[in-house]
């Protein structure tokens, strides 16, 4: 049973976003906090101060002052939030101002005061705002001490006009009657009870000066934007993720793609990039050639029964890295003693020769027009082991190349025994290399003839492996010309320029193409993740 890709979990997923995205989160908790910080720091400072007045019902002490119970008891739910209603209005403004002796207009007092009915506590409490403690407390109290008293002058007010009703229903009645008697009676119980009444409400708790101010208070406004930021830029996270059609892992790439993954070779650093960098050759301890060593491990598991000898390496778009593979892949090979020709076919932007710093004036080109034969077209490259590993040389330094025919040996004596012959062989490693030659005005025409199909052959009956560069399969269709002449075909996809699009369109590729696919290369991996390589089914 081969290992495939298991799809990520939520939340792992999750977390791969927000790592992908995490510039997003970091401006935002660069950018947000740092303005809420300077807002507040550049308010003035403020202190509040809250004064609590608490409901009490009047029944006892009313009824032993009358003699009866007149039903009065203290504030329900609802009137509860009526009264903090009318605790902050214009009318107890303009009273608490001329209590203080302050000439600040009603409206300005009204927008620092606040008042709110807790009725879980029957407790209705008044807060102020000012610029100084002392200022806060006082402002609180005095709203707090107006309104006690406008709604105890309100309820006196009601009184007086009981009391006035019941003078004219007195002085309406006969003197000595009974009814009389009763309404004069219920008189003075309403004159005992006028100085009684309070409205229901007294100042449980006066206002005090306090000792921290309410604003500004950077701290509390710096967790409050910390937690802000951190929902915004998690937020653009995700949404910059939904807009975004690239694939940012190879794992994506996996999970869309029915062909298996043979390697996923990291991101090279820039002192490795350009022509004449191979870094199987260059570097071969790093995870850049181990990736490579991977790749032609897992091409022998793909090709168990050794019946693809002739293999095109293509992507989808230019710049993907098939050149550098095929380069890479070569001396992989040759490492593990495999006998490897490397032909150019990418006639319109050819490479190759630049890679292992060679000529070019005869090659492909040349070989299918039959300016000249495939054994004057071809280079052996012999790759000595004189040069330290890991010393940063350039190709021409590791190498010597010398033009012969197909069936002469390595010296060129034609012969392959002796124990000189053996020494020698243990220390070079030797590549066939056919590179474009002379660029053709009809490459597509060349690529997919006859002489093309048989100039592959004859490399194939003295090669293991014959690696053909071919170009993009988007641009052009040299790659389905070609076609019929291979074994296999390797696709190399690079990382953050792979869309879904794009492995639809590989997929629809692979559909129309005869050629046996083995599977893809993923290049341009961040962090490659080593054992995790695909095998087909």
């Amino acid at each position: 049973m081969t290992d495939r890709i298991q799809p990520a979990e939520g939340p792992r997923r999750y977390l791969e976003v927000l790592w992908r995205r995490k510039w997003f989160i970091i401006v935002a908790l660069v950018v947000i906090p740092a303005a809420v910080v300077t807002v507040s720091l550049r308010q003035p400072t403020r202190y509040s101060a809250t004064a609590r007045m608490m409901a009490q019902s009047q029944s006892p002490s009313i009824s032993v002052a009358v003699g009866t119970n007149l039903g009065l008891s203290q504030p329900n739910e609802r009137e509860l939030q009526t009264l903090a209603s009318f605790a902050v209005t214009r009318e107890i403004a303009t009273r608490a101002a001329k209590d203080l002796g302050w000439a600040d207009a009603p409206a300005g007092l009204m927008k620092k005061v606040t008042a709110e009915a807790d009725p879980s506590a029957d407790v209705i409490n008044v807060t102020a705002e000012w610029r100084t403690p002392e200022g806060a407390a006082d402002l609180a109290n005095a709203f707090a001490r107006q309104f006690l008293l406008w709604r105890q002058e309100t309820l006196q007010k009601s009184l007086d006009d009981a009391i006035v009703q019941l003078d004219e229903r007195i002085s309406a009645t006969r003197a000595g009657s009974a009814e009389r008697t009763a309404l004069v009676e219920r008189r003075g119980q309403l004159e005992v009870l006028k100085p009684l009444v309070s409205g229901g409400l007294t100042i449980g708790e006066a206002a005090q000066p306090p000792t921290t101010p309410s604003s500004p208070k950077p701290l509390r406004d710096t967790a409050v934007a910390v937690a802000a930021a951190l929902v915004l830029g998690s937020g653009l996270a995700f949404l910059r993720e939904a807009l975004d059609v690239r694939l940012h892992s190879a794992r994506e790439i996996a999970e869309r793609i029915s062909l298996p993954v043979l390697a996923e070779v990291p991101e090279f650093r820039r002192r490795r990039q350009g022509p004449g960098r191979l870094i199987v050759l260059d570097d071969p301890r790093s995870p850049g050639a181990e990736s490579y060593r991977f790749l032609r491990t897992n091409l022998e598991f793909v090709n168990f029964n050794h019946d693809v000898r002739t293999i095109v390496v293509t992507s989808p778009l230019p710049s993907q890295g098939k050149s550098t593979t095929i380069a890479n892949l070569a001396i992989a090979l040759l490492d593990a003693g495999k006998r490897v020709a490397v032909v150019d076919a990418d006639l319109r932007r050819p490479s190759l020769h630049r890679t292992f710093e060679v000529g070019n004036t005869r090659g492909v080109s040349s070989v299918v027009s039959g300016a000249v034969r495939l054994r004057e077209g071809v280079q052996r490259l012999s790759f000595n082991s004189s040069v330290p590993v890991g010393t940063p040389a350039p190709i021409s330094a590791r190498r010597s190349v010398k033009v012969t025919t197909l069936a002469e040996g390595p010296d060129g004596s034609g012969t392959e025994g002796g124990a000189d012959a053996q020494e020698q062989q243990m220390r070079r490693r030797e590549l066939v290399l056919l590179p474009s030659g002379p660029l053709p005005p009809n490459p597509g025409e060349m690529v997919g003839s006859r002489q093309f199909g048989k100039a592959l052959q004859d490399l194939g009956a003295v090669a293991d492996y014959v690696l053909v560069d071919a170009p993009p399969m988007f641009a052009v269709g040299d790659t389905a010309a070609m076609a019929p002449w291979v074994d296999g075909l390797l696709v190399v996809l690079r990382l953050e320029e792979t869309t879904a699009d794009t492995i639809r369109h590989v997929e629809d590729f692979l559909a129309r193409t005869p050629t046996r696919a083995l599977g893809v290369v993923i290049t341009g991996v961040r962090r490659p993740s080593r054992g995790k390589y695909y095998y087909a089914d």
